[in-house]
């Protein structure tokens, strides 16, 4: 099992999370604890840079889509950095996507 490595900055009045490694059932917790930390106050803006990580299952999915829906309650926002691979293809398979603004890189994210 690949282990979940999180990081997390100030960009601007920006929190960029990057994982990196695997989201799944075992680590999705600490993923959602990372991410709720960096969005607490109202109208926070969270790039989550999705770059690093090889494998997310449903579970940390899920955890995306809680966030985004908490965001939205305290006028927040959320984007992803997912450039392709398994990450972008279980988006789309799950109609996750156009829920959410995707960027190919962190640069374009933070434009």
């Amino acid at each position: 099992m690949d282990v979940l490595r999180m990081t997390r900055r100030r960009h601007g009045d920006l929190t960029v999370v990057s994982l990196a490694g695997e989201v799944d059932v075992d680590n999705s917790g600490r993923m959602r604890t990372c991410l709720d930390e960096s969005a607490r106050a109202r109208g926070s803006r969270l790039v989550v840079d999705l770059s690093g990580v090889t494998f997310i299952d449903t579970t940390g999915l899920g955890v995306l889509v809680r966030v985004r829906a908490d965001l939205r309650e305290r006028e927040g926002s959320i984007a992803l950095v997912a450039p392709g691979g398994q990450v972008l293809r279980r988006l789309r398979r799950t109609n996750l996507a156009p829920l959410f603004p995707i960027y190919a890189t962190l640069s374009q994210a933070l434009a």
